[in-house]
């Protein structure tokens, strides 16, 4: 995530450019079929709302917005008085009480980092403020730097007291970034309100973390390009998915990532080598029921692998995956048969 100053000037900037596109949420002041949106800078991304429905509350848009700014300031570690931060800053010192929604995501961090075997681990964040991958301090770090930061990385090790909302890091320096996983709890909560206001027709976007409400009002299903992850110009995509009442999300090294000494350093660190990840992926795409999901299990089995990260998406209920190999091969869980449709132009071959 952003730094708070960088944030807001970024908010306003972008602010300034949607404002003309915002459509006035009351239903009644617009074209029959005419789609409401509205966008606004959260979580370090562009957050984004379209509903289709011709009618429905006028402050529905009002609240998702003011959660999703709640999930931010309790969770990020961009502020020193966040919930998280509190946690880090008392390592090895004494347990901290949060707010019943930071403890659900922080425990459910914990349940992917044990089902990924600890390939998406929330405990990394002492490895990514060491190489700070999208700042102006991004380096590569020395290999005796990675030892030390792997040495604080260790997800078995937090302590959570569920009558309490307390958790515990116990050892001095150790520290969560729910960066992997909050904007996908965001996505599903602002999901949650749409369809509490009885919205049956709208798209979720905050920065490529997609859930789709209901069908298209045509009764199709939603159109979900898939980002190419070699050429990464606007509108290119490796295929199409078609899905309704579901999300799906992205995890690749093209999001991203520096060049130093003619190697390319992407954001997705492994846990284990403290290095970016290097497992013959360049992207991974997972659909499932919450943003939740997809936004970790797409993280995990790409530091997994094609193997073990298709062996997990293949194994977790209702949830479904597309991995894209670095020599351009297209594979597909199980379940996508029908749901998929690759874009030959970019040269990727489907395999069967």
């Amino acid at each position: 995530m952003l730094n708070s100053l960088q944030q807001r000037v970024v908010r306003l900037f972008a602010l300034a450019i949607i404002s003309a596109l915002t459509i006035a949420i009351v239903s009644c002041d617009r074209r029959p079929g005419e789609p409401v949106s509205r966008s606004e800078m959260w979580l370090g991304t562009v957050t984004s709302v379209v509903i289709h429905d011709s009618r429905f509350p006028s402050t529905v848009l009002d609240r998702v917005f003011e959660r999703v700014e709640e999930i931010q300031w309790r969770m990020t570690i961009n502020e020193p008085d966040s919930e998280v931060s509190l946690v880090n800053a008392a390592a090895g010192n004494h347990p901290v009480r949060v707010s019943p929604d930071t403890f659900e995501v922080i425990e459910m961090s914990l349940a992917y980092a044990r089902h990924t075997n600890g390939a998406f681990d929330p405990t990394i964040a002492p490895l990514v403020k060491l190489w700070d991958i999208g700042s102006e301090s991004e380096r590569v770090p020395t290999e005796s730097e990675i030892e030390e930061a792997l040495s604080f990385i260790n997800y078995t090790l937090v302590e959570l007291n569920p009558d309490n909302f307390e958790v515990y890091l116990p050892v001095p320096g150790m520290a969560l970034d729910l960066g992997g996983i909050a904007k996908g709890y965001a996505v599903d909560e602002a999901a949650r309100i749409l369809k509490d206001a009885g919205i049956q027709h709208a798209l979720v976007d905050f920065g490529g973390d997609v859930y789709t409400i209901g069908s298209r009002p045509d009764g199709n299903r939603w159109r979900i390009g898939i980002q190419d992850p070699v050429n990464t110009a606007r509108g290119r995509f490796v295929g199409i998915v078609e899905q309704t009442g579901r999300s799906i999300v992205s995890s690749g090294d093209y999001e991203r990532y520096f060049v130093e000494d003619g190697v390319r350093y992407h954001h997705i660190l492994d846990p284990d080598t403290g290095h970016p990840a290097r497992s013959g992926l360049v992207s991974v795409t997972v659909q499932a029921p919450t943003a939740i999901t997809s936004d970790a299990v797409s993280t995990g089995a790409f530091v997994m692998g094609l193997e073990a990260g298709m062996a997990l998406v293949e194994r977790l209920p209702d949830t479904e995956g597309v991995f894209v190999t670095e020599d351009k091969q297209v594979y597909l869980s199980s379940g996508l048969d029908g749901s998929f449709r690759l874009i030959e132009a970019g040269g990727f071959r489907l395999q069967e």
